[in-house]
């Protein structure tokens, strides 16, 4: 199973290449429209376009990849505790060091690049902004993961003696999370205390609870629950795959219901529905070759540097695309595989040289 989710990481580090490509696509297609089809074109002309649509599909097949990496997280404390009452602090410390190190390498990095841009914060911000991942909207994982590693030693107790209970606590947390995000999406008028509740930010840990939880109790109880799933594997893999076009019309129709033209992505009830799928077919297909298992499972060893690496990457490409070719911005079948390129092959590329000359002793602290 262990080299089945290392399979499973190097999938969702691909997703999340292809999520944050898309994501440049629309910042193209929307906010930097001026650049190719003049100043006074506007902005949203080409929502509801082919394009579009396309973007929106491809990022809701991906949207499962942060779940997919906590849900395997989870599954390591698990298969780090072993048969012991609890897991140590002295392992989730390490473990905790080999994400800290390097996310405030990269996080620096990136406050470095907007400082070039004239952002300048107060030393208060800067401090925030190390605790919270805000220097760009998806450093926000680093210190989420930090948080669930931390509570891990008040999880692993219940998930070995008590997980249905756990299962029961975490899923209603995330319906909760998104029964509160409503009122805020769609711009409801609602008391200021029921929209400050709709806010939770991204980085907290309650709002991906359920997927490290749910990981941790795959982990302690895999042959039983894999015994139970396996006659739903079907209804999981078809109900996955249905739930990709209903993804896309749910997020259209908070959209519209809005008033807004446009809303941050943010995790929405089908989207989790369809993470929970996703992860139980994998689980209840256990049997099943998977293609290309050793290049998808190297990928997966080094899915956290890629993940760090490839945000600057992007920002530097997307920004030297709008400055020196902004004619491209206007076809995203051009823009979008450019950034999908760059953001996989770059961080990929610097790993490479890093681990043959002298700074291969210090990868650990570059990249995890």
């Amino acid at each position: 199973m262990v080299r089945r989710l290392l399979y499973l990481n190097g999938i969702a580090i691909l997703a999340v290449i292809l999520f944050h490509s898309t994501g440049w696509g629309f910042v193209a297609m929307f906010s930097w429209a001026n650049r190719y089809l003049g100043a006074t074109a506007d902005p949203f002309s080409q929502m509801g376009s082919p394009a579009y649509y396309v973007l929106r599909f491809i990022e809701q097949t991906v949207v499962a990849a942060i779940p997919v990496f906590l849900f395997v997280s989870g599954y390591f404390i698990a298969f780090a505790t072993g048969r012991q009452d609890n897991i140590g602090w002295p392992l989730i410390w390490a473990r905790a060091k080999n994400f800290i190190v390097p996310y405030l390498l990269w996080a620096t990095i990136s406050l470095v690049m907007l400082a070039a841009q004239g952002i300048i914060w107060t030393p208060t911000q800067y401090l925030v902004s190390f605790l919270i991942g805000s220097m760009t909207p998806a450093y926000y994982y680093i210190p989420l993961l930090i948080q669930l590693y931390l509570i891990s030693p008040f999880i692993v107790p219940l998930a070995k003696k008590r997980w249905k209970l756990l299962l029961a606590i975490a899923v209603l947390v995330q319906l909760t999370i998104h029964a509160l995000q409503f009122p805020v999406l769609l711009h409801l008028d609602a008391p200021d205390w029921l929209l400050r509740l709709g806010l939770i930010p991204k980085w907290f840990f309650p709002t991906r609870f359920l997927w490290f939880a749910l990981g941790i109790i795959v982990g302690f109880n895999l042959t039983s629950i894999k015994q139970t799933l396996y006659r739903w594997r079907w209804f999981f893999l078809v109900a996955a795959i249905v739930l990709i076009p209903l993804g896309v019309l749910e997020w259209e129709w908070i959209l519209r219901q809005s008033g807004q033209q446009w809303i941050d992505q943010r995790e929405t009830l089908l989207d989790s529905l369809y993470s929970a799928f996703m992860l139980l077919a994998f689980i209840s297909f256990d049997k099943m070759p998977l293609p290309q298992m050793k290049r998808v499972s190297d990928l997966g060893t080094k899915s956290f540097g890629i993940y760090l690496a490839h945000i600057p990457v992007m920002e530097v490409v997307a920004r030297g695309v709008y400055h020196v070719a902004p004619s491209i911005l206007g076809y995203q079948i051009l823009f979008v595989p450019i950034m999908i390129v760059t953001g996989l092959g770059t961080p990929l590329f610097l790993m490479y040289l890093v681990n043959v000359t002298s700074l291969r002793h210090y990868y650990k602290f570059i990249f995890g």
